[in-house]
């Protein structure tokens, strides 16, 4: 939960970055599946500039999914919509309790701020997530604030079909206080933060002319920043989903965590056959 768009840990973590290098963006992690890539996406940080959002994010990719098309990064937040998956309510040995009703649409999740309140503030097990200053509603909250999703509401399509626009998308250089985070780190990352020379465009980016048009059947999903938050471990936590020749040692596989969302498994411990 520690690595949902706003937690107190990226907070803290993009103050840091500021602080050394001047770079103002945001931190996150998510999505970008890409076949141009030796390993599809996983572990890199890609540099988004999104419309109507007020500072550039920068986000680990630490999962795959065949819901998930090039050109368009899936952003981790706060009731984001579980997707092909749930493991967040509406189970016994689910993440948070209750229902799966107050978590809205499979895809897009909550299509309102004013919904958010409905939510459950915290897992089943909320010691941790206590003790980290977050809450499931806040986090919700901060996703409408910063303007990384949009609502649907008396709009044609509906509820949950509308998502922010990319502009640009960059590969950069992860940053040290985000894969201090995830515990997975590239051995091959571009050399700077900026999305120019150094960094690794992606195909059609810069967007000038493209829309985000998921809202219209038959569109897809291009050129979009879309949203999740399913509650499970991410495709990079995978030893047989990484190539070891493109990871630093000690940082080859996303360090997962407990069902609280944040204590951390050492994947390093000696778990059996590097399964945790």
């Amino acid at each position: 939960m520690d690595w949902t768009f706003g937690s107190m840990a990226l907070q803290s973590a993009e103050a840091v970055f500021k602080s050394r290098s001047g770079e103002d963006v945001f931190l996150g992690v998510g999505t970008y599946g890409t076949s141009a890539d030796k390993q599809q996406g996983l572990g890199a940080c890609y540099r988004l500039k999104v419309e109507g959002v007020a500072k550039d994010i920068i986000a680990q990719s630490l999962n795959t999914g065949h819901d998930v098309a090039g050109n368009q990064f899936d952003l981790q937040i706060g009731a984001g919509g579980a997707g092909a998956f749930n493991t967040c309510a509406g189970g016994a040995g689910s993440m948070f309790p209750g229902q799966r009703v107050a978590w809205g649409c499979q895809y897009g999740g909550i299509d309102s701020e004013a919904d958010c309140a409905a939510l459950p503030m915290y897992p089943q097990d909320s010691t941790a997530m206590k003790a980290a200053g977050d809450s499931l509603v806040a986090l919700c909250e901060y996703g409408w604030e910063k303007k990384v999703r949009m609502s649907g509401a008396g709009l044609p399509a509906g509820k949950c079909k509308y998502n922010p626009t990319l502009l640009d998308v960059a590969r950069v250089k992860c940053p040290e206080e985000l894969v201090n985070l995830t515990q997975m780190q590239r051995t091959d990352d571009p050399e700077g933060f900026q999305a120019s020379a150094g960094s690794v465009r992606q195909a059609s980016f810069p967007n000038t002319e493209k829309r985000c048009l998921a809202q219209e059947p038959g569109h897809g999903v291009q050129f979009c920043l879309t949203r999740m938050m399913d509650c499970r471990k991410p495709s990079g936590a995978f030893k047989d989903n990484v190539r070891p020749e493109l990871m630093m040692h000690g940082r080859r596989v996303v360090q997962t965590c407990a069902a609280d969302g944040y204590t951390r498994i050492d994947v390093n411990c000696g778990c059996a056959n590097c399964y945790c």
